[in-house]
């Protein structure tokens, strides 16, 4: 180990003050020329930019002239590039330098630190302080002196004979190559990459023509053009087999553009929230992998959306096979990629279409279980809880059996008499009215079921979300009380007070769901304790027991089956609380 293993994060967090504070010198083209040529007097010797008549730029950081007192004064002249390549000549002086996202050449002499990010860093002159190469390497000539550290994140550090470094040479994720004859007073450590990197050359153009560019595309990156053919190849899977739910994103879209693209901004805040709030309780954990999956697959169908939407909006004035979803999907495509690949406004438009596109998914999700669609018209009834209506009274006339002589005798070619014992067999029961109720006729059937029985079932996805709202509750109210160890006894009180209350939870009033007995019993303490304890077992066995609504004909749970009961979706009006 390093005897000051705190002296490297110093000498980064000290590249990073030179970053922010030190002014950034303008260059011409991607080679930066650092020359020191002595200034006219009451000429300014820092951060000058001297013409040239070749495309270099040109800094001027010499020496200041003598004082009257013959001292030299101190003035700090630091060189910081972005995007370009630094290189300090022979005889040349400077305070310090940093360079982001091209490489430096040190001849001359470095009074502190030398930071170079994403680029290689070569020394053959001196340096008062250390030197930092991250995302590249470090080189120090058989001239080099480093009065402190040599220092490569994510690169190699190669230290040539005759080259000095007073203390530590540290290479973190390559290689540490010192040859014979180098002096390296201090520790050499090499801490290697699990992953064996054949080269970082990829990773650092990245660096410099994505990041520092602001944009997800690059000629210059190659490989990021194959992660682009792999998401394109997705979105046309999805465009051609999940036809329906991107058309109804690009209705969603269309309607409403200002509406979904504040839900995908909010839905983009909401999601790190409730995944921590479920993180909290523990028993949240199990649903966080399916809230995951939801939000990435509504990313993705949203993204397809987009870019429908950007073809027919494109291909709107010409009609025809531009009009088609998959036409309109590629030309979608070719104006996003050619957005992708300018500068600021590549990254711009990738966040935009993000959030837009989650957006539509989102709205075109709550739309669909907002929208009410009975399964069966709704047959008027009395509230649940008053006596069953009888129908109107009417006259009660007895019925009376026929009666045949028994001295008939059939006469030739006449009909057959009938039987009298069968048709006395075969004639409705006499119903003899009790006392008081004579003339009027009794029931016709027994009491009708509750009203709600006669409303639709409700589907699999309104129960999950339902569920879903009811576990964040859950789950809050499990952080308040202890966490994990209390989260099934919270979740079951919650449940089942519930249920016997109100015969519905907070997450089914705000979707209209109700639980009801299949008999028309009221729900009572027992059913739904016998309810909830049988839901946990559902979830012990991998949300099977769930998972059966989704193909069961009665839109019944294993909780649902085995408590007797089902869960009904009610008119909108009907009030819950």
């Amino acid at each position: 180990m390093m005897t000051n293993p705190k002296r490297i994060w110093l000498v980064l967090f000290a590249a990073a003050c030179c970053l922010r504070l030190a002014p950034a010198v303008p260059a011409r083209d991607a080679n930066a020329n650092v020359s020191t040529n002595n200034p006219a007097p009451g000429q300014a010797s820092a951060g000058v930019l001297a013409p040239s008549s070749n495309a270099s730029a040109e800094l001027l950081t010499n020496e200041p002239a003598v004082n009257e007192d013959g001292e030299t004064p101190y003035e700090p002249r630091q060189i910081v590039l972005m995007g370009q390549n630094a290189e300090l000549k022979a005889g040349e002086t400077a305070d310090a330098v940093v360079v982001i996202g091209g490489s430096a050449k040190i001849h001359g002499k470095v009074r502190n630190a030398v930071v170079v990010i994403g680029g290689t860093l070569e020394v053959d002159g001196e340096v008062g302080d250390a030197v930092v190469a991250v995302l590249g390497n470090v080189r120090l000539g058989k001239g080099a002196l480093v009065h402190r550290d040599a220092v490569a994140v994510l690169g190699g550090v190669a230290v040539a004979p005759g080259a000095v470094v007073e203390h530590d040479a540290v290479s973190v994720g390559g290689k540490l190559d010192i040859a014979e004859g180098a002096v390296v007073h201090g520790q050499r450590v090499n801490v290697r990459s699990p992953i064996a990197w054949p080269s970082l050359e990829w990773l650092r153009k990245w660096f410099r023509y994505c990041v520092l560019e602001l944009r997800p595309l690059a000629p210059q990156v190659g490989w990021v053009w194959i992660v682009a053919a792999m998401f394109f190849v997705v979105y046309l899977l999805v465009a051609a087999v999940f036809p329906r739910p991107v058309q109804v994103c690009v209705d969603e879209l269309t309607r409403r553009p200002a509406t979904t693209f504040c839900l995908g901004l909010l839905t983009k805040l909401l999601v790190p929230v409730v995944l921590l709030l479920l993180a909290a309780t523990g028993i949240g954990l199990i649903v966080a992998p399916f809230l995951i999956a939801a939000v990435c697959f509504g990313a993705v169908i949203g993204k397809v959306a987009i870019l429908e939407w950007l073809g027919l909006r494109i291909g709107g004035r010409r009609g025809g096979v531009l009009q088609k979803p998959l036409v309109a999907f590629l030309i979608g495509s070719i104006l996003l990629t050619l957005l992708y690949m300018v500068p600021i406004l590549g990254l711009t438009a990738y966040a935009i279409t993000s959030v837009w596109g989650l957006g539509c998914a989102v709205t075109a999700g709550f739309r669909r279980l907002r929208r009410e669609i009975p399964d069966k018209p709704i047959t008027p009834a009395p509230p649940f809880g008053s006596p069953p209506t009888m129908p109107a009274p009417v006259p009660f006339q007895p019925v009376t059996a026929p009666v045949f002589p028994s001295s008939a005798v059939p006469t030739p070619g006449a009909a057959p008499m009938p039987d009298l014992a069968a048709a006395q067999r075969l004639a409705p029961p006499l119903i003899v009215p009790p006392p008081g109720m004579a003339g009027v006729a009794p029931p016709l059937q027994p009491p009708l079921p509750p009203q709600l029985l006669s409303f639709p079932r409700a589907g699999f996805w309104e129960r999950m979300a339902a569920a879903f709202l009811d576990i964040v509750i859950v789950g809050v109210l499990s952080a308040i009380v202890g966490g994990l160890p209390l989260g099934f006894i919270v979740a079951l009180a919650y449940f089942v007070g519930m249920w016997t209350w109100k015969g519905t939870t907070i997450g089914g009033i705000i979707l209209k769901l109700q639980v009801v007995r299949t008999d028309g019993a009221p729900l009572t303490f027992v059913v739904a304790l016998v309810r909830g304890l049988a839901a946990g077992l559902s979830v012990f066995v991998f949300f099977l027991g769930f998972l059966w609504i989704a193909w069961d004909n009665s839109k019944q749970g294993w909780h649902d089956k085995i408590a007797g009961t089902e869960v009904v979706r009610l008119p909108r009006a009907t009030p819950l609380v």
